[in-house]
């Protein structure tokens, strides 16, 4: 996993797990709040959370890879520390989005299943937020 015209494929996919996993939380919070909201959203919601988790594999394997081509540091290493288990978290969450959208799609009550999947969105977002504020405090921190 290399580059991109020319630039780190890390940097780049990283802002697809940034942007897409507080998305999801934000559309679970309003799909468990309003019925009609979980009808317009159930699709889009699973989708972007099973695309966020697969980004995140992504990151890993770019950043590992990257890793391998520039010295690391000790932020460096609390950061590919951190987003070890990045993937697995959002997989995770991804599971339960795409559960609940499905029971949502069987007209199955699911508001049980809503509320722990927008919890799990909501953390997956918050561990986010720590795996890449440790990932730019190695980069950005010394300037």
């Amino acid at each position: 996993m290399g580059d991109i015209l020319g630039l780190p494929l890390h940097p780049l996919v990283v802002h697809v797990v940034v942007v897409l996993v507080p998305l999801v939380a934000i559309g679970m919070v309003l799909a468990v709040l309003s019925s009609t909201w979980a009808d317009r959203l159930r699709l889009v919601l699973a989708v972007l959370a099973v695309s966020a988790a697969g980004a995140a594999f992504v990151a890993r394997a770019s950043g590992e890879s990257l890793l391998a081509r520039v010295p690391g540091t000790s932020e460096v290493a609390r950061h590919a520390d951190a987003a070890d288990t990045l993937p697995l978290f959002l997989l995770g969450a991804a599971g339960l989005v795409v559960g609940w959208a499905w029971a949502q799609s069987q007209g199955k009550p699911a508001r049980g299943l809503g509320v722990v999947a927008a919890l799990g969105a909501l953390a997956a977002t918050v561990w986010t937020v720590v795996v890449g504020h440790l990932g730019a405090e190695a980069v950005w921190g010394g300037l």
